[in-house]
């Protein structure tokens, strides 16, 4: 079986974001995509796109019958979590602005 993403992928970007960033020297792949998840419920994203954002399927008989992509909502919902880490980076203070109040 042919894995979706090549193994070494994720573990050299993990050693990479190491190497900058030691505080969190046993921190995983699932660590971070834990703490997108909690983001992106933080600011309101809907649970079905924050699990689209990380590329996670529905299951059941959501999954079967749902096949909407979610592309704009996710976009929308990245959005945010990337103004929220670049607030972040430069150490200002950031509200978090559901994104249903953002339209």
């Amino acid at each position: 079986m042919i894995p979706h993403i090549q193994e070494s992928t994720l573990p050299v970007a993990l050693a990479k974001v190491r190497l900058e960033m030691p505080v969190v020297p046993n921190s995983t792949i699932h660590d971070f995509r834990r703490t997108g998840h909690t983001h992106l419920a933080a600011l309101g994203v809907d649970a079905i796109v924050a699990e689209r954002c990380l590329n996670h399927r529905s299951k059941g008989v959501e999954g079967i019958y749902n096949r909407h992509q979610y592309f704009d909502e996710r976009r929308a919902g990245l959005a945010l979590w990337a103004d929220l880490l670049v607030a972040l980076e430069h150490g200002e203070d950031y509200n978090v602005v559901s994104i249903a109040n953002r339209k």
